[in-house]
């Protein structure tokens, strides 16, 4: 085990004190949150707790090719890891998440050629929200967490167009809410 050295040790203290402004403004911050914004929030997580639902419907079915049930669970990874970051936004500012959409867990398919198509109207319906949140955000740092997971959901879509040779992904060249 290594001791604590001179640099090291005064690489911590610099560390914590690089940090302490961003907590305090932070904290700041969060005590004075719109009710607007957490509200907006919690319905981005109405829509990642969908995403969840949805795939994991599909996976736990077990009709899924391979290939295609390895590609649905990246994406519930990925609707899951969306979830858990707004729910610790929403938390960290004071709100109070909604509860999970996981008892409104859809029908589950009976093949990919079932799947496949909902799935793609699922992530363009997702990216249309996220979108549309963005400008709506007076917290600025939300608003490029829902600007993130557009991108994620973007691709979703991308894939999921290619896999069902639908070319453009999006019915125009924008994504549109």
């Amino acid at each position: 085990m290594q001791g604590l050295s001179r640099a090291r040790a005064l690489g911590v203290l610099g560390a914590i004190a690089a940090a302490t402004p961003l907590v305090v403004r932070t904290a700041q911050s969060a005590a004075r949150e719109d009710p607007a914004d957490i509200k907006l929030l919690n319905s981005l997580l109405d829509t990642a707790n969908a995403g969840v639902a949805l795939y994991n419907s599909a996976i736990t079915a077990n009709v899924l090719s391979a290939p295609v049930a390895v590609t649905i669970g990246q994406f519930a990874g990925d609707h899951a890891a969306h979830r858990d970051a707004l729910i610790a936004l929403i938390s960290s500012s004071g709100g109070q998440p909604n509860a999970s959409a996981a008892a409104q867990a859809p029908t589950p398919p009976h093949s990919d050629a079932e799947l496949l198509p909902a799935a793609l109207a699922f992530e363009r319906q997702a990216t249309g929200v996220y979108l549309s949140s963005i400008a709506e955000f007076k917290n600025r740092d939300y608003a490029k967490t829902a600007a993130s997971i557009l991108g994620v959901d973007a691709a979703h879509v991308a894939l999921l167009a290619e896999a069902l040779r639908q070319n453009p992904a999006f019915p125009t060249n924008f994504v549109t809410a």
